[in-house]
């Protein structure tokens, strides 16, 4: 008669002849089961196991055995790659998790993976669906930093800077982040994207800071400064976009909302709700629309100041302030700025509809009885 197993006992079962070495192996370990983790570090080879003693040495390696619920941890240092052509792909990931299992790049410490691309090429293409990149340093001399054409993703604490788009202004555009899948559905949350293409500003109209080109997307908490075109941006097919608590400064136009060239809907850009931003000193536009534009668009409690136009849009309009911001130590090189001072008319300004639970510094959100405009609460 066979015993019933206690519960909470794990128990290995292997061939007889490596019974002991097995019954060892599980003693030492508080269970059998996978840990669904896979190791990238400078110093690593791709003919590694993958493990933190033995990493890989390649983020596209890890992605090609990574399975959903899979997290990939990516050690501190510098990882170069290359995009010779517009189109080349530095780093090419493919693999999807599910609505339960996403499969996730990590950083193990924030900021300290620094990835480097020559070329004027693609830094990150990542191509699968129910993703998340997080925590990455990503420069150098290409036209994008992360372009994820899959779905239901997550693009969070990144520093995507100094893209100088070296291959110039083109049709093939450019972008910090870029979201051009069909389904959409992306979050993009405490992200700080700086000098993108920024010696054509005002001579290039391509080059992005984020750009949504998918519906349904949410925009959230990141800081842009000095884009050769738009901070935040959506075109082709995209729609029911959500921006809000963004930091939006010293670029050509700061927030743009419309829909044009491929993709385009027969309704328009519709459904879109931009709200308690500080979008402030951009050379032609704060917040405009522009392209084909739909029903039910909504602007609230923005605070747009010292731009060329500040606000140029259709929609409603709520709940819009245009005095100056008092920042804290504000550097238009934006290495500095993104609090506001206590005096501030961005403080309380807000409210509590569609705000994030923290800032992006983690700070938890409201301040007072209502809620802060921007990506850094007081």
């Amino acid at each position: 008669m066979k015993k019933a197993i206690p519960a909470g006992l794990t128990i290995c079962v292997r061939p007889p002849v490596r019974a002991l070495l097995y019954a060892g192996v599980c003693g030492l370990l508080s269970s059998c089961t996978d840990a669904k983790t896979l190791h990238v570090a400078p110093t690593g080879s791709d003919d590694n196991p993958g493990t933190q003693a033995a990493p890989f040495l390649t983020i596209a390696h890890a992605d090609e055995l990574a399975r959903p619920g899979y997290t990939i941890h990516v050690a501190p240092g510098t990882y170069r790659v290359s995009a010779p052509q517009a189109n080349d792909e530095g780093i090419k990931t493919s693999r999807s998790g599910t609505a339960s299992a996403h499969i996730r790049f990590v950083s193990s410490v924030k900021g300290a993976a620094k990835i480097v691309v020559s070329g004027t090429g693609i830094t990150w293409h990542s191509k699968g669906d129910y993703v998340d990149i997080d925590g990455f340093d990503i420069s150098g001399s290409g036209r994008h930093g992360i372009l994820a054409s899959g779905a239901n993703l997550t693009i969070t604490n990144n520093f995507i800077h100094d893209l100088t788009i070296s291959g110039g202004c083109t049709g093939a555009g450019g972008a910090a982040i870029d979201t051009d899948g069909r389904i959409g559905n992306v979050m993009i949350k405490d992200n700080i994207v700086r000098n993108i293409g920024y010696a054509l500003l005002g001579s290039c109209n391509t080059v992005q800071g984020i750009y949504i080109a998918s519906p349904n997307n949410t925009v959230t908490t990141n800081t842009v400064s000095r884009v050769a075109a738009v901070g935040i941006t959506q075109w082709h097919g995209a729609t029911a976009s959500t921006i809000v608590n963004n930091t939006v400064f010293q670029s050509k136009i700061g927030i743009l909302l419309g829909q044009g060239d491929a993709g385009t809907t027969p309704t328009g850009s519709r459904n879109n709700y931009v709200a308690h931003n500080i979008v402030y000193c951009n050379k032609t536009y704060g917040i405009v629309e522009g392209g084909k534009m739909g029903g039910n668009n909504r602007y609230a409690n923005n605070h747009v100041a010292r731009s060329g136009t500040n606000l140029s849009v259709k929609g409603s309009v709520s709940g819009a302030v245009s005095e100056d911001l008092f920042f804290v130590n504000h550097q238009p090189s934006g290495t500095e700025g993104y609090r506001v001072r206590s005096s501030s008319p961005a403080i309380d300004q807000g409210t509590s509809v569609q705000i994030p639970a923290t800032d992006h510094a983690s700070a938890v959100r409201p301040h007072g009885a209502a809620a802060d405009i921007g990506a850094c609460k007081f």
